[in-house]
């Protein structure tokens, strides 16, 4: 079980997506993560960006979890 901190306390993470932002932004994506209660038009958590910035930051939080044994 993975729990997250959102904008209205912290909550069991249910759903992690990605979507590509190319229609809007290409070379863009969403990270969008949400528990089971659904919130009317944004998750909790909620980032995008360029896709390299945000291939860098999810391995670079990967290698962090890696090495926090």
């Amino acid at each position: 079980m993975i729990e997250c901190r959102g904008r209205n306390g912290w909550f069991v993470l249910h759903e992690a997506k990605v979507e590509s932002m190319a229609l809007i932004n290409p070379g863009h994506v969403a990270v969008s993560m949400r528990s089971k209660r659904q919130y009317l038009d944004m998750p909790p958590i909620y980032f995008r960006g360029p896709r390299i910035e945000i291939i860098a930051l999810l391995e670079k939080l990967l290698k962090e979890v890696k090495e926090s044994a």
